[in-house]
């Protein structure tokens, strides 16, 4: 599978404690932009982009990694987010993935054919301590998504997942914050799968 970034938009608003040190902000620093500027970018369309003889420039099961200079509920994007929706509808032959820390969002900002869920969408949510876990996995564990995961980055605490895990079948990456003990971490593991899947262990 092709893996490849599409952001449709960039830059956001700092959220919470785990975007203290945003690399978005780190980046665009260094050419004086302001990332707290949200605007779209200038491939915009991309999954749509087509070759001389009209077939989509990036074939079947191509993995497109979605929003990774933004969040993909920021809400300066609410009035281009109908359109992004758009297009992941139509390339059902693909795959997309995208993180958020505001989860809160979500519910109102699907598109009215989504039922429990798109078959290739994938969606993150991203807690980097234990009050932002308890605050946004209740809320994302009842979402209905296909296929979900957990990102813990940067993971600024100790933070317990257990009530959270038993409850989905879903993937879970951590990012250890270098000032961390050893002895604080929980689970370590990029992508590590619990095998609870359809009720079956």
């Amino acid at each position: 599978m092709k893996a490849i970034d599409w952001n449709p938009w960039h830059g956001c608003h700092k959220k919470s404690e785990g975007c203290l040190n945003c690399y978005v902000y780190r980046h665009d620093s260094r050419y004086e932009k302001d990332a707290s500027l949200v605007v779209q970018n200038k491939d915009f369309r991309k999954p749509l982009q087509k070759m001389k003889n009209g077939s989509y420039k990036y074939p079947s099961k191509t993995l497109f990694y979605t929003c990774f200079t933004s969040d993909f509920l920021v809400e300066d994007a609410d009035e281009w987010r109908e359109e992004v929706w758009n297009m992941i509808r139509e390339r059902s032959d693909c795959h997309f993935l995208f993180l958020t820390k505001r989860i809160e969002r979500l519910s109102s900002h699907l598109p009215s054919d989504w039922g429990d869920g798109w078959d290739h969408v994938s969606i993150g949510c991203t807690c980097e301590n234990q009050n932002r876990a308890d605050e946004r996995l209740p809320i994302f564990l009842s979402s209905p998504i296909k296929h979900r995961f957990i990102i813990c980055e940067p993971l600024l605490a100790a933070i317990d997942l257990e009530k959270y895990l038993s409850k989905k079948s879903i993937a879970l990456s951590l990012g250890v914050n270098r000032e961390m003990k050893p002895e604080s971490v929980i689970l370590i593991g990029l992508f590590l799968f619990i095998a609870k899947q359809n009720g079956k262990k």
